[in-house]
């Protein structure tokens, strides 16, 4: 089981929203920045939504949400004026960028020589700089080279889907998605 709920950020919040807990304010509280405040209620209240509202959101050792359901996995991004969330029975990365971000301006700090000749499509960039914030999600490891830890190792064009490896670890799949034509979603999991 695997769900892919891509919502658009309210950027205001009613106090009376009833998907919203006190500990999600308290928590988004920390931001400083009202945007990142909106993004990190958005995902919180998408979780509570599918998930329920008294379950208990915690952070790992790298940062990472997880939930207190057994064998539930989640992954949260947001990026595009939306945020993506990806809930599932097995572990699971997401990522959410728009089309319009320059990335040919990180490409080279992003991608190997071999990665960037994999595909000549004008997202390329775009594909690879959110299937790699997706793997990293997956693999859950911290201090992680885009270029010399993740390696793209092939891309189906017609499906969409990346294969990867970081390091020498278990290969995983990620499915690419364009959302409202203006941004991608990569989905990242161990087959």
């Amino acid at each position: 089981m695997r769900r892919i709920i891509i919502e658009e950020i309210p950027w205001v919040y009613a106090c009376c929203d009833a998907e919203i807990t006190a500990a999600d304010i308290a928590s988004a509280s920390r931001f400083q920045n009202e945007r990142r405040r909106a993004e990190h209620l958005a995902w919180r209240r998408v979780v509570r939504r599918e998930l329920g509202r008294n379950i208990s959101i915690e952070y790992n050792e790298v940062g990472a949400p997880f939930v207190d359901v057994d064998h539930t996995h989640i992954s949260v991004a947001h990026g595009a004026g939306r945020v993506a969330v990806a809930i599932s029975d097995t572990q699971v990365g997401i990522d959410i960028e728009s089309f319009d971000r320059n990335f040919e301006r990180i490409t080279s700090r992003i991608m190997s020589h071999e990665e960037q000749q994999l595909c000549g499509d004008e997202h390329w960039a775009a594909y690879v700089w959110t299937t790699k914030e997706a793997l990293y999600k997956l693999y859950g490891e911290q201090g992680i080279d885009l270029i010399g830890d993740i390696r793209i190792c092939s891309y189906d064009s017609e499906k969409k889907l990346i294969r990867a490896q970081l390091r020498s670890q278990k290969e995983a799949v990620v499915e690419l998605s364009t959302h409202h034509d203006d941004a991608v979603v990569a989905v990242a999991y161990f087959e």
